[in-house]
């Protein structure tokens, strides 16, 4: 019970500190908190959205081996009613592919795997922005704290220097949190990033074996035609 109600205090505690800080770094610091806010959100969601899509990856890898198979030995019928089934990224591709065999299959893959990559890319460009804006709002933060401080340097207000350092205060707060937002969005943007290329190299890999599979299904219906004619 004790160690609860010191948590709790400790808690509070911090609570406390962090809103005295938003005060001493003035208006500026809500829209960095709400920069901050955003910033990880994204980071944290499309965490979980790369997860999600590395282990469909990893859990229906034989199943899609199998749908190659059926591909390559000219089962697209089969091969559709299999895609049907499964829920990974690759699966989704070649299903989307196949429904449109006579239009358009390589034409049908190559979109389908760029519509799955701007999936997956949703909300970068949250991450990127508030990378970019949260130094600019510090040093806004900075200005402004500035002019507060040479405000309260006029004749009427020398006798006040309390007024002059919370100026500065605000000026030196502004910076350091922006800065400190910018830099820790940074490293889920960078990993993110880093993820979704080797999607991209993974996609390409996919839509690969899956033309190659077509096309030498193609030639095994062509060759079943024939020698059914003759």
């Amino acid at each position: 019970m004790i160690l609860a109600q010191a948590i709790v205090g400790e808690t509070a505690g911090l609570f406390q500190k962090a809103f005295e800080l938003l005060e001493r770094g003035g208006p500026v610091m809500w829209p960095i908190l709400i920069c901050s806010l955003m910033g990880i959100t994204v980071a944290f969601e499309r965490g979980v959205a790369f997860w999600k899509y590395n282990t469909a990856n990893l859990f229906f890898r034989k199943k899609t081996l199998a749908l190659v198979e059926n591909i390559k030995n000219g089962r697209f019928e089969e091969a559709l009613a299999e895609s049907r089934k499964l829920d990974c990224p690759a699966a989704r591709i070649i299903r989307e592919a196949l429904q449109n065999i006579d239009t358009g299959f390589c034409e049908t893959l190559r979109a389908a795997s760029q519509r799955e990559l701007n999936k997956l890319k949703r909300g970068f460009s949250v991450l990127d922005t508030v990378i970019t804006v949260a130094p600019m709002l510090g040093i806004l933060g900075t200005v402004t704290g500035i002019i507060a401080t040479f405000n309260a340097l006029n004749p009427a207000s020398m006798g006040n220097p309390t007024a002059a350092t919370a100026g500065i205060g605000e000026a030196l707060i502004t910076t350091a949190t922006g800065l400190i937002v910018a830099i820790i969005c940074i490293f889920p943007f960078n990993y993110l990033t880093s993820q979704l290329n080797l999607c991209a190299t993974d996609l390409e890999q996919v839509m690969h074996k899956f033309e190659v599979a077509f096309n030498s299904g193609r030639m095994n219906v062509q060759k079943s035609e024939t020698n059914t004619n003759l």
